[in-house]
């Protein structure tokens, strides 16, 4: 006779494995609503903390030492690539090119030249045909063919001197092009550094920054590191527009990680062709992949869930 309580005749099945295997029943119905919770369900979408900033900031100066005359625009100005922004003192260029302009303009010395030429061209035809009837002597021949040829050499150089003239004036006209700044990029007018009357020398005259496109900054941890590649595409949600999402292209994924801080740094480009947004403000990335800290709450739950069996 089996002793009661542990041991059942007819089934041949051991009341104490039988408890152990209720008891884990027990435990995977508790745990079921974990398991669902953290294990079954989708993955949280990955996403990181992220700073909009301009493309570029972009400090104006002069190539020449000069006065600054006038500005043309105020802090918080759009500016596009090639506006004129200031102009600086250029009375003497002004002058240098007034006069290029009447040197191109002159054009009696070529005149006289051509002119000079064609009278000793005539007195040479004459000349040689009467040293062929022995009418003149031999050296007044040779003058006046002398005469001929020094006049084509005098012309040539007037020519050549217009040419000049004209060189010099795009000279003159490009120096006077220096004494207009001109913006170097399409952007904003971030801050002005002098006013009107100050020397540029050394100095710069206003500082520009570069708004579309717009530069998303993103410190991502270690565990997303081989997941953010360059080319992808990611979502920003920016505090200014609230409530509004963009599209941003991955341009830079840094190669190595900082040790100090279990990090690294991705960048990003953002178009921003109607000046809707606006840099310095802070951001969220998300991107099209899992968070690699809720795949590893699904494998932990999943542990769980198969234990409990």
């Amino acid at each position: 006779m089996s002793r009661p309580g542990l041991f059942n005749d007819r089934t041949g099945i051991s009341f104490s494995r039988l408890a152990q295997s209720r008891v884990r029943r027990s435990r995977a119905l508790v745990l079921l609503p974990l398991i669902l919770l953290l294990g079954l369900g989708r993955a949280a979408a990955a996403e990181l903390d992220c700073l909009v900033k301009p493309e570029m900031y972009v400090e104006v100066s002069s190539p020449v030492i000069s006065v600054l005359e006038e500005v043309l625009v105020e802090t918080g100005d759009t500016v596009t690539r090639g506006q004129p922004l200031a102009y600086l003192e250029a009375s003497v260029e002004k002058a240098r090119v007034k006069m290029a302009e009447l040197q191109v303009a002159h054009t009696s010395d070529i005149e006289n030249r051509k002119e000079q030429l064609r009278y000793k061209k005539l007195n040479n035809e004459r000349m040689q045909e009467l040293r062929a009837k022995n009418s003149v002597p031999q050296f007044e021949a040779d003058k006046a063919r002398t005469e001929y040829e020094l006049a084509k050499l005098e012309l040539a150089r007037a020519r050549e001197e217009r040419i000049m003239a004209r060189a010099n004036l795009e000279m003159e006209r490009s120096q006077l092009a220096l004494r207009t700044i001109r913006s170097p990029i399409d952007g904003i007018v971030v801050d002005r550094f002098l006013m009107v009357g100050e020397s540029v020398e050394g100095r710069s005259i206003m500082k520009l920054a570069q708004v579309d496109p717009l530069k998303v900054e993103v410190i991502a941890p270690t565990e997303y590191f081989g997941l953010i590649r360059k080319g992808m595409k990611a979502k920003i949600f920016p505090e200014q527009p609230k409530n509004e999402a963009f599209i941003a292209t991955v341009t830079v994924v840094d190669k190595l990680i900082d040790p100090a801080s279990g990090s690294f740094t991705v960048r990003m480009l953002l178009p921003n062709p109607d000046d809707r947004l606006i840099g310095g403000v802070n951001c969220v990335a998300r991107f099209d992949f899992d968070n690699p800290a809720s795949t590893g709450k699904q494998d932990q739950a999943i542990a769980v869930s198969a234990a409990s069996d």
